[in-house]
C-alpha cells in the first residue's frame, strides 16, 4: 500500500485527492494547504485524511512514500527539492519548474535519492493524444509539414505566472510526444492587456532540424473555450478537438500531390486530393486518472515514466527561450 501526500489543495490538488481517494493500491495519508477554510472544507469530505497547513510539518509526522505536488509554479522547485530530499517519490504538476537550470537540479537529486520524479504532462497520458502519436510513428500521415495548437478561453487567470507559462506547457509536451524530437530554435510574441507584467496571449513558433514546425496560441482573453491541435502531414491530415468528447479525432484523407514541374503555369503543378473524412473508435478514459495509475506504477516498478523529469526539463528549454524570445520582441533563440 503507497502512501500519498498531496501539497496544495488548490485549483488542481482536489482533483489528485478525489483520484487517488479512488485508486487500488495506495491511500492518501495526508495532504496540505496554508488556507485554514479548504482545509475546513475537505476534513469534512476525506475525514481519513490528516490535513496540514504547513507541508513540512506534514513531512515529518507522516510516513509518506509519494508526494504530489499541485502548488503555484513558481514555488515548484523549492517544494519539490525539500520533498525529494526526504526520501520520497515526487509527482510535479506541470511545468516542472520555471527554468532548465531549476530543472536540471531537481532531476540530479531525484536520481541521487532513486526516486521517481515525473511530471502531470496529463496529455501525454491522453488516449486520443497516444492514438495520434502511433498514427503519426506508423507513417500514416506521411511527412508531418506542421503542426499547429490553440488553447483559448476567458480565463482562469494566473497570478503566478502568464498565460504561456500556463498554458504552452500542455501544447509543447503534445509536440515533443507526437515528433519525438526536440526543436532548434524558438520564438514567440505576445502582449500584457491586463496588467504590465503577465502576458495573457501569446503566439510561440518552433522550428525542428527537418524543417517540421509547430505554433501554438494561447489566451486568457478569448470568449470560446478552445483546445485543438492539427497535424499536417503530406497524406493524412488529423485534427484533435479536446472539447468534443464525442468526435474527439478526425483523419483527413485531403493533401497536395505534386505533378510534372513546369516553368510556366505554376498553378498546374500541384493536385488537390480531397478525399474522406474517418473518426476512429478511441477506447476514452480519464487522463488524469491514468497519469496517477501510471505514477503508482513507476513506483512499485522503479521504471521510469512517460513524463518523467528529463522530459519536463526538455517542455520547460522550450519554454525558457519562449521568455527570451518574448522579452525581445519576437527575437528567435537557437537551442543547443
Amino acid at each position: 500500500m503507497i502512501n500519498i501526500g498531496i501539497i496544495g489543495l488548490g485549483y488542481w490538488g482536489p482533483n489528485y485527492l478525489r483520484i487517488f481517494s479512488q485508486l487500488d493500491g495506495c491511500r492518501v495519508g495526508a495532504a496540505s494547504d496554508k488556507d485554514g477554510k479548504r482545509l475546513e472544507a475537505f476534513s469534512k469530505t476525506y475525514p481519513s485524511v490528516r490535513l496540514f497547513s504547513d507541508f513540512r510539518k506534514m513531512m515529518e509526522d507522516e510516513i509518506l512514500d509519494g508526494v504530489v505536488i499541485a502548488t503555484p509554479t513558481t514555488t515548484h522547485f523549492a517544494v519539490a527539492k525539500e520533498v525529494l530530499a526526504k526520501g520520497c517519490h515526487v509527482l510535479l504538476e506541470k511545468p516542472l519548474a520555471m527554468t532548465e537550470r531549476e530543472c536540471k537540479s531537481l532531476c540530479d537529486i531525484a536520481a541521487k535519492n532513486k526516486k521517481i520524479l515525473m511530471v502531470g504532462h496529463t496529455f501525454l497520458y491522453n488516449s486520443c493524444v497516444n492514438w495520434i502519436q502511433n498514427f503519426v510513428n506508423a507513417g500514416h500521415a506521411g511527412k508531418v509539414y506542421y503542426l499547429h495548437a490553440q488553447r483559448t478561453n476567458l480565463g482562469p487567470i494566473r497570478h503566478d505566472v502568464g498565460a504561456m507559462m500556463d498554458l504552452a506547457p500542455h501544447d509543447i509536451s503534445m509536440f515533443l510526444h507526437i515528433l519525438g524530437k526536440e526543436p532548434v530554435k524558438v520564438s514567440a510574441e505576445g502582449s500584457a492587456f491586463l496588467t504590465n507584467s503577465r502576458e495573457d496571449v501569446a503566439f510561440l513558433h518552433l522550428e525542428f532540424k527537418d524543417g517540421t514546425m509547430a505554433h501554438v496560441h494561447v489566451s486568457w482573453l478569448e470568449p470560446r473555450k478552445v483546445r485543438q491541435l492539427t497535424v499536417i502531414g503530406d497524406k493524412k491530415m488529423i485534427v484533435f478537438d479536446d472539447v468534443n468528447m464525442s468526435e474527439p479525432v478526425r483523419i483527413f484523407d485531403k493533401g497536395v500531390t505534386r505533378t510534372k514541374e513546369y516553368r510556366t503555369f505554376g498553378e498546374f503543378q500541384m493536385i488537390l486530393r480531397d478525399g474522406d473524412i474517418v473518426i476512429p473508435k478511441i477506447r476514452l478514459s480519464e487522463p488524469l486518472k491514468d497519469q496517477c495509475s501510471a505514477f503508482l506504477s513507476a513506483v512499485q516498478s522503479g521504471k521510469t515514466p512517460v513524463s518523467d523529469g528529463r522530459f519536463g526539463l526538455k517542455v520547460v528549454r522550450v519554454l525558457e527561450a519562449a521568455r527570451k524570445s518574448l522579452q525581445t520582441g519576437g527575437k528567435a533563440v537557437r537551442l543547443a
